[in-house]
């Protein structure tokens, strides 16, 4: 299995959603490259690239914005694989959650989701890493839409006492967030995260099986670790240089890092069509853009976290990182959040 593959599920339950919109089923099927055939087979993977080509191109035809809302609302916990009948096995939500946050990366790449208890209310924080906000946004009402559908079908009830606070603006369908998550949501909020009381830990799943429950967990375990060791030396890079935060390795010493010559290094990170260089100023983008919305870090500060020593390098590596904006404009648009 490959790091960024979904289960065919996704693809069938889009294509109905997108369908009931008003879009052709086997014209979408055409436009990312699939068949009708790979629909039957349960086995069959859809490798997340083409998933997006279908999702955008759904959008596009049924000009529906908030289908990744309809469609994430739609997604049952049999759709999500073995993941969905390690979820439907707990004894609690609070093990749902346990085993959301250990295993999410089987159906969310790109993105670190963050539990934290405070007082009264368990909240999850969703930190979605792609480039596009458009793409940020699309993640985002899938996690959320699909999470609370989840606890819904677990628990038989109609609504969830949840609350959701989003860190980009509504965008024109906001009507369509109440709807369809059927709480109070908020927007332009620092980052985002849903939350919950903390009694709702306690309430049961009435397929609760924890027979089951260990042995779906060492399913997902094993394909974890199949994911991991398939993944590509870009992701690992990645991790390795997040994991460095100010002092950044140069390209010989990341190199060495991982028992390659300079040479291979870039051949392998060629053959992944990105450079080590592009991936540095990826996570010095994501960082840069964390430190400049948070009120107490100045610009210079920013630039000291980041290892440039002079603040000018630091203000134009911004600027061509995030199409002509400079520091103190993207912290000024930040200032209110």
């Amino acid at each position: 299995m490959k790091v960024r593959d979904l289960p065919i599920s996704y693809v069938a339950i889009l294509l109905d959603v997108a369908e009931n919109f008003g879009a052709s089923k086997s014209e979408l099927l055409n436009l990312a490259g699939m068949d009708e055939a790979t629909l039957e087979n349960p086995e069959a993977r859809c490798p997340e690239e083409t998933f997006r080509v279908l999702l955008n191109s759904a959008i596009q035809k049924t000009g529906k914005h908030s289908l990744t809302l309809h469609f994430g609302q739609q997604l049952t916990l049999t759709s999500h694989g073995v993941f969905g009948y390690a979820v439907m096995s707990c004894r609690n939500i609070q093990q749902v959650i346990d085993i959301l946050t250990k295993y999410y990366r089987l159906l969310l790449n790109n993105v670190s989701l963050i539990v934290k208890t405070e007082d009264d209310r368990i909240s999850i924080e969703f930190h979605p890493a792609r480039t596009r906000p458009e793409d940020c946004r699309h993640d985002t009402e899938l996690f959320f839409a699909g999470l609370l559908s989840s606890i819904k079908h677990l628990l038989h009830i109609e609504r969830v006492d949840a609350e959701v606070e989003l860190e980009y603006p509504a965008p024109d369908y906001r009507e369509d967030y109440q709807t369809i998550l059927d709480c109070p949501v908020h927007f332009d909020q620092k980052i985002s995260r849903i939350g919950f009381p903390i009694a709702l830990m306690d309430e049961k799943p009435e397929y609760a099986n924890p027979a089951m429950l260990k042995l779906y967990e060492q399913q997902c375990e094993e394909l974890l670790s199949r994911m991991q060791s398939s993944e590509g030396l870009r992701v690992k890079v990645r991790e390795y240089l997040v994991s460095a935060k100010q002092q950044f390795p140069s390209l010989e010493q990341a190199a060495s890092h991982f028992y390659m010559s300079p040479r291979t290094f870039r051949r392998r990170l060629s053959d992944e069509n990105v450079s080590f260089q592009k991936i540095l100023d990826e996570v010095r983008r994501e960082l840069a853009e964390t430190y400049l919305r948070n009120p107490a870090i100045s610009v210079n500060h920013t630039a000291d976290l980041l290892g440039f020593h002079d603040v000018s390098n630091f203000r134009r590596a911004f600027i061509r990182w995030s199409d002509g904006i400079s520091p103190s404009e993207f912290k000024k648009q930040h200032a209110h959040h």
